[in-house]
């Protein structure tokens, strides 16, 4: 049985034949994760408009799970945590009306394609919220949204070539006692495929032995045209 080598063109072809596999989207990460009480999480910005504190801007801190709004939140576990707006775990931002908080997770999808994207996850709010995709709605928590968890799957739509924003609008309802407010988000899977490589396919300069081989090969042709003429 002969075996027959590959050549370049046939092993272009075997490779661009197989599956496309799926790449982890990177820079989608849980609420607080890796992180301890008390640190930033850089990940996660957010802006507040309205209520007490209107204007303010800043990153998410890692709640304790140990004292209030515990246990009336989730509880936080290895996975993910809470976000709240600062290190004071009890100030109140609604005391007198409503604060509407935009929490923003931005990701790239450049050299992906678009069209093969997939999100899914779940989150949780105090107290309502509406997750957004580019300014695209996604999922709705209706009331108080502490107490269990909003999935949000199969999100295949509304995606854009380079960067993408999730936004997680808090509503914190206005309350002169009792008041607090966070988010937590968990993604199960976020995928994507890369797009083919547009580098141009460069013939590789012949080393010397090839050289070499060559001349003796067209010196052999000569000979036995000679030899037959």
């Amino acid at each position: 049985m002969k075996l027959l080598a590959l050549t370049p063109f046939a092993l272009a072809a075997t490779l661009m034949g197989g599956v496309a596999m799926a790449d982890t989207i990177e820079g989608l990460v849980n609420t607080g994760s890796g992180l301890s009480s008390g640190a930033t999480d850089k990940n996660y910005a957010y802006t507040v408009s309205g209520g007490d504190y209107s204007g303010q801007t800043g990153y998410g801190v890692v709640s304790s799970g140990s004292t209030d709004p515990f246990p009336h939140w989730i509880a936080n576990t290895e996975s993910s945590s809470w976000l709240i707006l600062g290190g004071d775990q009890q100030t109140n931002y609604s005391s007198s009306s409503d604060s509407v908080v935009t929490w923003s997770l931005s990701f790239d999808l450049t050299g992906y394609d678009i069209s093969s994207a997939s999100i899914t996850g779940r989150w949780a709010s105090d107290n309502s919220g509406v997750l957004l995709l580019n300014g695209q709605a996604i999922s709705t928590i209706e009331g108080n949204g502490y107490t269990g968890w909003t999935d949000f799957s199969s999100i295949t739509s509304y995606f854009t070539t380079g960067v993408n924003t999730l936004s997680f609008v808090v509503t914190d309802d206005a309350n002169s006692v009792y008041n607090y407010t966070g988010v937590r988000v968990e993604f199960a899977s976020a995928v994507a495929n890369a797009l083919p490589s547009t580098t141009p396919l460069t013939s590789p300069v012949p080393e010397p032995q090839t050289y070499a081989l060559m001349i003796a090969g067209i010196a052999a042709l000569g000979f036995l045209a000679r030899r037959r003429s």
